[in-house]
């Protein structure tokens, strides 16, 4: 590939993620945002905080509110990025999408950065709400490693995303699926309690998805922990993030194809 294809596929890339950027957020009011940002990591974290603390005592509060504000990222991951992908379709943009001549591997995956970065944002934001509700201790934290693990688990939950996203191509709504991937992860990725509580095939589950040891490696740079100590979970995350977008980017391409020939491109 010549220097200007690449540099041809860079700024396609780049106009695609802008377009998601404006598609995404431009139509928001501030104030929808804010309670979108703001109240739901709130609600969210004043639950499991509270019940788990009631549970097992309020010395392990900040072990509930850690795990909760790292799950945050499924909203932007999940939900936003199956959100981008099915909403072409609902918005008749399906047809034009489809039928431009665009790398499909590069506006596929622009479908995840903005989603990305607003993820980064709310685990910012569930981190201050940890911090001043429930008392997460980071003064003992490896900082630079907990920022590493924010994106990392934004990365590998949006390649989640990717894939389940492809489904809106040919399912009407998609947003059910966002639902129940969310809670799933909920669950199974060790957020309100360790994975080794789970029977041993549901464990295998846990770890085929994204945010199992991206929060096992946050928990251990909150301890302090060595970027040597957690460059296997790190790696594992990426994998299987990485995973999940290319087998969403296979799936896309063969709904690409039956939703043509089935003209569901244009139904809804």
């Amino acid at each position: 590939m010549g220097v200007s294809r690449i540099a041809s596929e860079v700024a396609v890339f780049a106009r695609s993620t802008y377009f998601q950027y404006v598609a995404l957020f431009q139509w928001a009011s501030v104030r929808g945002y804010v309670a979108y940002k703001i109240l739901l990591p709130v609600d969210q974290m004043l639950f499991f905080v509270e019940l788990g603390a009631y549970a097992t005592g309020p010395e392990n509060a900040a072990y509930f509110a850690l795990g909760n504000a790292l799950q945050l990222t499924a909203n932007a991951g999940i939900f936003g990025v199956i959100a981008t992908v099915a909403n072409e379709r609902h918005f008749g943009t399906l047809p034009i999408l489809l039928g431009s001549p665009a790398n499909r591997l590069v506006t596929f995956m622009s479908r995840a950065v903005v989603n990305v970065l607003d993820g980064i944002v709310t685990v910012i934001i569930g981190f201050a709400i940890a911090i001043g509700l429930f008392g997460l201790d980071l003064h003992h934290a490896n900082i630079p490693l907990l920022a590493l693990c924010v994106v990392v688990v934004s990365l590998s939950t949006a390649g989640l995303g990717l894939m389940f996203g492809s489904i809106g191509l040919v399912m009407r709504d998609a947003i059910i699926v966002a639902n129940v991937i969310y809670y799933v992860m909920l669950v199974l990725c060790g957020v309100n309690f360790p994975v080794s509580r789970l029977p041993g095939a549901v464990q295998l589950i846990s770890y085929s998805l994204p945010l199992t040891r991206g929060v096992e490696a946050a928990r251990e740079a909150v301890a302090g922990a060595s970027f040597g100590q957690v460059a296997g979970l790190l790696g594992g995350e990426l994998l299987v993030g990485l995973a999940w977008a290319l087998a969403g980017y296979a799936l896309f391409a063969t709904l690409e194809g039956w939703a043509r020939r089935g003209g569901m491109q244009e139904a809804y």
